[in-house]
């Protein structure tokens, strides 16, 4: 499949009021959260446009994020839940599936898991497994180096299984329920900000797992590092930028400030 994509504007002609973001390999790079990136989402929030990261991030790393960060929203776990500021310093966690559901499935993706690992030994669970409340990650380019190719082979088996499996920059998820980052994003923005239009909106992500952003988001860009996957994408960023990771995310700051 051909690059589609088309340079990164240097402004929008609409108004972006919420822009929703990957994080790994998209806010961060090379494992790290560059200084621009965070004071570019500080910028956005100071002149009111809400960041809201959307990951594959375990709730750990989720908690983090809402707690430190200068955002008042996570959806985390591949659209599994969101984690939101009350209004009086609290967080509240909002899941997309009932509690009684949620440890059935856990429950079904460690047996899962188990099975993948015997099937692919040089797959091993992601680091942050135990800080996980809805799905299973695999490491594939974090603490581990996989074969792309023995990844993309052990993400299809996962579906073959009858799971929701996708395959990020560093890790496979996968996860049992009627969601994605899309679907969980559009719910959110239907009980938080009903008014708003999705063309008001924009995503940027990094890789095969933000296909479904790509794809419902009109206004959608891919950080340069995304390029690699290109060719196997169906849905495709509308636009892309200069800069890898969170410099490019940077560069999406300045167009639509």
């Amino acid at each position: 499949m051909t690059d589609r994509c088309s340079p990164l504007p240097a402004r929008f002609d609409a108004l972006v009021k919420v822009i929703f973001t990957d994080v790994d390999d998209t806010l961060t790079w090379e494992g790290r959260l560059p200084a621009a990136t965070f004071s570019a989402m500080e910028r956005l929030r100071d002149a009111g446009i809400r960041v809201i990261p959307v990951t594959g991030a375990s709730a750990g790393w989720c908690d983090c994020m809402v707690r430190t960060w200068p955002v008042d929203t996570v959806i985390g776990e591949n659209g599994s839940f969101w984690m939101q500021h009350d209004g009086t310093g609290h967080v509240i966690r909002h899941f997309r599936e009932m509690e009684n559901d949620r440890e059935r499935n856990v429950r079904y993706l460690r047996t899962l898991g188990v099975g993948l690992q015997r099937r692919f030994p040089d797959i091993g669970l992601a680091q942050d497994q135990p800080f996980r409340l809805t799905d299973v990650a695999f490491d594939i380019a974090q603490q581990a180096q996989v074969d792309r190719s023995v990844a993309e082979e052990a993400t299809q088996w996962l579906i073959g299984q009858g799971v929701s499996a996708r395959l990020s920059s560093i890790h496979i998820n996968a996860w049992i329920g009627s969601y994605d980052k899309a679907d969980t994003a559009k719910v959110w923005l239907s009980r938080n900000l009903p008014h708003l239009d999705l063309t008001e909106c924009a995503f940027i992500g990094d890789s095969p797992n933000d296909e479904a952003m790509f794809e419902h988001f009109p206004v959608s860009v891919g950080v340069s590092n995304i390029r690699r996957f290109l060719s196997g994408m169906q849905y495709q960023p509308r636009y892309i930028s200069r800069s890898n990771g969170g410099y490019g995310f940077v560069e999406l700051a300045e167009s639509v400030l």
